[in-house]
């Protein structure tokens, strides 16, 4: 995914896009009849432009993977699986870019870890409820270990925190978001390299789990506090583009996604994550900046719609009080709209004038194409069966059998 570079605006749009196989079982007019509300201005862009091509997330969450191609546009960030979220580098000024060794910092979540038959389920900070007494309680105890495998925190002991090491620890591994179904024993690397690191996790593990604060939650019926789930680590990597504002439209209004809420969309939710979290490596790699050399950011209009079926009267706020004056000041900007598992992007701009003739929506640009099959019973058993094999490996390094 390229970035246009006379587009700094994108306007997302949840859950619009369906199954092709269900838009295919409709008709040419029930098409048009279910998809009406759509702003005056997508269903224009809808006409004028050519079929888009789906961009699949390819198993990581799927804000997670548009803002990778985003900032990384040309994939010039080198990973196997996961992306290396706690090796980014902003753009710099004169002063240049800080050599960070490859595999040495990384980025630390708390929350629960639970393990499942097809794979581990974490639950992240921000959907468990975590008062900062039970959050100092949490690093109090892993922070000896921490410290005595050699990490340093670079940010204050948080919900996420930033973790360095001299030593690399030669993994990748998933962030909360994008880590559901992971088998345990694919995180825990069994490599020599990491074996420090990896006895050191197992141990936090079982001081977790004696901790009494997380006895305390449990006896009140709330998850334990019994993981720090290390991801984000790899080689580093520089973008040239800063990490772009973000807007919640909703028929309230239009308002600075500053925070993660209850009431907002999952989409909105996360990209608060993420700049929040991206804009922590911003003031560490870059200490002294003039706001005169600073890149700026694109906006992200990310619109509340909650899918087909639900309220439309959010697509009324959009078209009149950001599209149309969009369209008479000239200005470009993308639509990304989004399905299950990935999005299409559509090019809203002057060319699109000049396509008068053009304008009966193409209705497929909504559709999404259908999943690939997932595992058989057959690949479920074999997998749990090597996970146990792998998992009793583990424990006889651990008690040093």
């Amino acid at each position: 995914m390229s970035k246009p570079s006379n587009a700094p605006l994108w306007v997302f749009v949840p859950n619009i896009l369906v199954p092709e196989m269900a838009l295919e079982r409709l008709s040419a007019s029930a098409q048009a009849q279910s998809f009406s509300g759509l702003p005056a201005g997508l269903l224009q862009t809808m006409a004028r432009n050519a079929a888009p091509e789906y961009q699949h997330a390819d198993g990581l969450d799927r804000i997670e993977a548009w803002l990778l191609r985003y900032l990384d546009s040309q994939a010039q960030a080198k990973f196997d699986q996961y992306p290396a979220w706690a090796m980014l580098q902003m753009p710099q000024v004169d002063s240049g870019l800080a050599v960070i060794a490859p595999f040495t910092r990384f980025w630390g979540t708390v929350g629960c870890l639970e393990i499942e038959r097809d794979g581990v389920r974490f639950t992240p900070p921000e959907v468990l409820q975590l008062g900062q007494t039970d959050l100092d309680a949490f690093w109090s105890v892993v922070t000896p270990l921490l410290e005595q495998h050699g990490w340093v925190l670079n940010t204050p002991a948080g919900f996420h925190s930033l973790l360095s090491n001299p030593t690399p620890v030669p993994m990748e591994q998933a962030s909360p978001w994008s880590v559901q179904g992971i088998r345990l024993t694919d995180y825990l690397p069994m490599n020599q390299e990491c074996s420090d690191w990896r006895r050191m996790w197992l141990n936090m593990q079982v001081e977790l789990h004696n901790a009494e604060f997380n006895k305390a939650r449990e006896a009140k019926g709330l998850k334990p506090l019994n993981a720090l789930w290390f991801w984000g680590g790899g080689e580093a990597w520089q973008t040239e583009l800063a990490v772009p504002r973000v807007k919640s439209v909703s028929e309230d209004g239009v308002f600075d996604a500053v925070k993660m809420t209850d009431g907002a969309d999952e989409v909105v939710n996360r990209f608060v994550f993420w700049t929040q979290l991206l804009g922590l490596l911003n003031t560490l790699d870059s200490p002294v900046r003039s706001e005169e050399f600073q890149t700026k950011p694109d906006h992200v209009y990310c619109v509340n719609f909650q899918g087909w079926g639900g309220d439309i009267g959010v697509f009324k706020l959009l078209e009149s009080e950001m599209l149309q004056p969009m369209r008479m000041a000239g200005l470009a900007f993308n639509w990304v709209l989004l399905g299950n598992h990935g999005w299409k992007t559509l090019k809203s701009n002057w060319m699109n004038r000049f396509k008068f003739w053009r304008n009966r929506p193409d209705w497929a640009v909504l559709g999404e194409p259908e999943m690939q099959e997932g595992p058989t019973e057959e690949d479920l058993q074999a997998a749990w069966q090597q996970g146990q094999r792998d998992q009793d490996s583990i424990q006889a390094e651990w008690e040093g059998r």
